[in-house]
């Protein structure tokens, strides 16, 4: 296992310190706070751990202060409701007693229905042999934190298409998973997606106003993040990624996210809103 790939697991391997009580470390992305991906993959990590018989669906979370990456964060889950079907938890976030986020999410067991019915994607869309491999922190996009770079190395590779690379086009289409193969559980795939969902989504709506590609310009933070997961990921497998802009309007964006897996099946679908303003330049 490569020391960059460890070290993620690491972050998104929390401890528990008591039936309903963890914590997880921080890592610096040289950004000045906390990645939220890494609050949100550590905060499902730690509802997870007090289901047991059933897989998490959908989790709705809210940034309300910006995290300190000098130190730990603590969750406290608590037991909203344990059904014959569904569970749900309550997770708070804190450091220093503030509460700096967080999250309701359910979790369902594992059901056999007649139906079934996912919005496909387009199959010429799914162009895994075209386009530019790049590295993350290669990308000014990969992770917005008020314009800075970021320049960590991460454990990720990220394709894009070549007809994603159109300037005008609003939609934003590329391709990612780890750099390693994940043995680990389902659980793991799931945190380790919900930590890298927060790539890019929120930047993706600027393309709304042809912005995207003058994003150091910009200061995007965001404030609520939901997914909804549909069907097992393997974030070691190829995941198609469509970002589509929803609003933007008085200071806040809004982004879609589908994820999709080589074969056009949906995995995964998230909505991202966040502070979206225009760096003032300095006189």
């Amino acid at each position: 296992m490569s020391a960059v790939f460890k070290q993620l697991t690491n972050l998104l391997h929390i401890e528990a310190i008591d039936t309903q009580l963890f914590r997880g470390v921080s890592q610096d992305l040289g950004t000045g706070r906390i990645f939220g991906g890494q609050v949100l993959g550590q905060a499902i990590a730690a509802a997870q751990k007090t289901v047991t018989d059933k897989k998490i669906h959908s989790a709705h979370a809210y940034f309300l202060r910006m995290g300190d990456h000098n130190l730990p964060v603590i969750y406290h889950v608590e037991n909203t409701r344990d059904g014959r079907s569904y569970s749900s938890r309550t997770v708070t976030a804190t450091q220093k007693g503030n509460i700096i986020f967080t999250m309701m999410c359910s979790f369902q067991v594992e059901e056999e229905f007649e139906f079934e019915y996912a919005k496909a994607a387009p199959i010429e869309d799914l162009r895994l042999k075209e386009g530019v491999e790049i590295n993350l922190e290669d990308d000014s996009g990969a992770i917005d934190t008020h314009g800075k770079k970021v320049t960590i190395q991460q454990p990720f590779t990220i394709r894009l298409p070549k007809h994603s690379q159109d300037k005008q086009s609003p939609i934003e289409h590329f391709n990612i998973k780890t750099n390693q193969a994940i043995a680990d559980s389902q659980t793991m795939h799931n945190t380790i997606f919900a930590y890298l969902s927060d790539f890019r989504l929120l930047a993706s709506s600027l393309r709304s106003v042809n912005y995207r590609f003058n994003i150091k310009e910009t200061m995007l933070a965001t404030i609520c993040h939901t997914i909804w997961f549909h069907r097992d990921i393997k974030v070691d497998q190829w995941l198609h990624s469509i970002y589509e802009p929803i609003s933007l309007i008085n200071g806040r964006g809004i982004a879609k996210g589908s994820i999709y897996n080589k074969d056009g099946l949906l995995l995964a679908t998230t909505m991202q809103e966040g502070v979206v303003r225009k760096l003032k330049k300095e006189k």
